[in-house]
């Protein structure tokens, strides 16, 4: 990650930081900052970010813990977990 795209993300932190407490007070409380940048990197934003500030802002502000969660099984799906023993269920519980 260049340091251009640390400071884009950076200056959004406090976004998805909101985000993620609503997501808490949701009952989602395992669902961290950084964990949402990835999706946001990795799979909402992966083919084009938003060119302005506030639809970047109103992207992050309408993400629901659905779009997440589709994020979180496509990366099981995609990356090599060899059986459901590894993975951690009550994290999601």
């Amino acid at each position: 990650m260049t340091e251009e795209n640390t400071d884009f993300y950076e200056e959004l932190r406090p976004w998805f930081e909101l985000k993620v407490s609503e997501f808490s007070k949701e009952g989602y409380s395992n669902i961290e900052t950084d964990d949402l940048i990835l999706c946001f990197k990795s799979f909402v934003w992966k083919h084009s970010i938003p060119s302005y500030y506030y639809q970047q802002v109103a992207d992050i502000l309408n993400a629901s813990v659905n779009q997440y969660f589709d994020y979180k099984s496509l990366e099981a799906q995609v990356y090599n977990v060899s059986s459901l023993e590894e993975i951690n269920f009550e994290e999601f519980f």
